[in-house]
């Protein structure tokens, strides 16, 4: 190596530093200014690719100043290049808000294996998308992102910009991937494969879950690096926490190996714009923080904020509204159940000993996270108090310990009461909803946050030979010799010739991809929590693009009087309508009335005080 000279060199997502004969000063800086860690000054060191693209402003002074020369490797070259050329890019995007004409779009699909007739509204969304080196596609659930997003794959690969596409999906998406390949498709159909324990041979489109992102991360890698490659994010709020995140991470440094980025979500910020930073982040590295305005990040959401980040990136997304699908709007109802009295004496003994135990800052993590399984704990009592002693299932979103009940205590007698001899009021009433359904000819669709709400829901329900979809039951992913699967569950409520007339969903394992608007038009929801984004995809899974004319869907909610139910329903609608407001879009907002988030504490600072009110109101 030349004398004073920096060689850098891109191993996967990490660049080496070689310090070879440079200056100790500047060495020295280099570990300041891009983070080594707490290395010790050898003679290399590595950096996350981010650090090097994202903050190299220091470097050409220095460089200056310590007469050091830098040698850079063809790979980390590219990549600098690429992402320089990006950000000029961004500019002009952000200036021009380029699109093409519906007569560019077409002849961008003329002659290719793309077969599938667009709706006026998918050929307007994919113009903005093929104008965009990288976009978003914020359309709601059931508008076609995916047939928009293989249309525009088609029409880059035969632009011979790419070669490949990789999607990130759960895996509830997966059999929309599949599907839509073969839909969407005619001749000689791009193969598509699902990465399981290995990456498949001779696969055109490779689709992954996002713990497996991570898991294979260097495979997939070296993968998506062999040839140009389009990487698509789907369902990308997974991804909000960015670099604080696993899934986070892992997609950010696969974006800085892609061709061309896409994400498709149709709730991009179901809890705070700041949730935008990471999904504008992948589309354009290390670019959200130039696009977003600071003002509408602050603590608390300052009440503008939907319109300003609204402004901001509408250049940079595209969004098919509710409106646009001419689906019958959902009819809502809502339930009130009026608890039994042992179940009422059981919630308010409770609440009050809730009540008066919060009187610290918001701030304290530990504080928050004893809040979060209050609101467990509260939304069990006015569903179905038998949970409140089981504590959390390994596969609920949030994990929480059984209630501790110290035991010769009145809320040590009540539960102990009513697990002996009540059965909850909400099953009562699901009982008669499904049995009226059923006798109707209607499949029901139903939904429970709680796991563990699931067998007993399968024995009141067994005469309707209910299927499950649910954290214990795995997919042919996960489990290919599994005897029941998710997906075997999913055909078997589908088969209009069989005898199953419910479907038990939890929306962790449900909440996204799967269509049933062609089998069910019933949906209730025996509980919910203050997760807005995971209610506005669940009810999309049987109110979506499709849906047969003159069809009614219907929409349950029920609520237990007195309860924290009453408390979510307000701030769910809060949320959406907030939402709503940052894509210019009032559906949302209607969607989620008269009542209606992520994986995590189920609440957030705005919950907090909605909590307490309630709380602090006992009787």
């Amino acid at each position: 190596m030349p004398e004073n000279t920096l060689q850098l060199e891109l191993h996967g997502t990490m660049v080496r530093a070689l310090r070879g004969t440079t200056p100790w000063g500047f060495w020295l800086r280099l570990l300041n200014e891009w983070g080594a860690d707490g290395s010790t000054p050898g003679a290399s060191v590595e950096f996350g690719v981010e650090r090097v693209v994202g903050h190299r402003e220091w470097l050409r002074p220095a460089c200056v100043q310590y007469s050091v020369r830098i040698e850079w490797d063809d790979a980390l070259r590219a990549v600098i290049q690429s992402n320089q050329a990006q950000r000029r890019a961004l500019g002009v995007a952000l200036q021009t808000q380029p699109v093409l004409s519906e007569e560019a779009v077409l002849a961008r699909l003329e002659g290719s294996r793309f077969t599938r007739q667009l709706r006026s509204f998918q050929i307007r969304d994919l113009g903005k998308v093929l104008a965009l080196d990288h976009a978003a596609n914020f359309s709601v659930p059931g508008a076609g992102k995916t047939t928009v997003a293989l249309a525009a794959y088609e029409a880059e690969r035969t632009a011979e910009r790419v070669e490949r596409l990789l999607v990130v999906a759960p895996i509830s998406a997966f059999d929309a991937w599949k599907s839509g390949v073969g839909e969407c498709f005619a001749g000689e159909k791009p193969t598509i494969a699902v990465v399981g324990t290995s990456i498949p041979d001779g696969a055109e489109i490779l689709v992954v879950n996002y713990h497996r992102l991570d898991s294979r991360f260097d495979e997939l890698a070296a993968w998506v690096q062999e040839k140009p490659t389009m990487v698509v994010l789907d369902e990308a709020h997974r991804m909000k926490r960015g670099w604080d995140g696993t899934f986070g991470a892992a997609s950010l440094n696969m974006g800085f190996l892609a061709t061309r980025r896409d994400v498709l979500t149709g709730t991009p910020a179901p809890q705070s714009p700041q949730d935008l930073v990471a999904l504008l982040d992948f589309l354009w590295p290390g670019q959200a923080m130039r696009v977003l305005p600071q003002d509408a990040l602050a603590t608390p959401t300052p009440p503008d904020a939907g319109h300003l980040i609204a402004d901001a990136v509408r250049p940079l997304f595209v969004r098919t509204k509710k409106s646009e699908l001419d689906l019958e709007p959902p009819n809502h109802f809502v339930i009130k159940v009026e608890p039994s009295p042992l179940q009422a004496q059981i919630y308010d003994a409770l609440r009050n000993q809730y009540a008066g135990q919060f009187n610290v800052p918001f701030n304290d993590r530990a504080r928050f996270a004893r809040m979060g399984r209050t609101v467990m704990y509260l939304l069990e009592a006015a569903t179905n108090p038998r949970l409140l002693t089981a504590g959390s299932d390994e596969a609920d979103d949030f994990q929480y310990p059984p209630l501790h009940v110290a035991p010769d205590t009145r809320l040590w007698d009540l539960i102990k009461q009513y697990n002996e001899v009540e059965l909850p009021a909400k099953f009562e009433q699901v009982a008669a909803l499904v049995r009226t359904n059923a006798e109707n000819k209607r499949k029901t669709l139903i939904w429970t946050n709680f796991v563990r709400n699931m067998p007993a829901l399968q024995r009141l329900l067994r005469r309707y030979n209910p299927a499950a979809i649910y954290g214990a039951i795995p997919s042919e992913v996960s489990d290919p010799r599994a005897e029941i699967t998710r997906e075997t569950e999913l055909a078997r409520f589908r088969d209009e010739t069989s005898d199953c007339w419910v479907l038990l969903a939890n929306p962790a394992a449900m909440s996204e991809g799967v269509s049933l608007h062609k089998t069910a038009h019933d949906a209730i929801y025996l509980d919910r929590t203050f997760n807005a984004g995971q209610y506005l995809q669940s009810v999309d899974r049987i109110h979506r693009l499709g849906l047969d004319e003159g069809i009614e869907t219907n929409v349950t909610f029920l609520v237990t009087a007195g309860t924290i139910d009453e408390v979510v329903s307000d701030r769910v609608a809060e949320k959406a309508a907030r939402l709503g407001e940052m894509l210019d879009d009032a559906d949302i907002a209607t969607m989620t009335l008269p009542s209606p988030e992520d994986h995590a504490a189920p609440i957030d600072v705005a919950d907090v005080a909605a909590l307490l009110q309630h709380v602090r109101s006992a009787p």
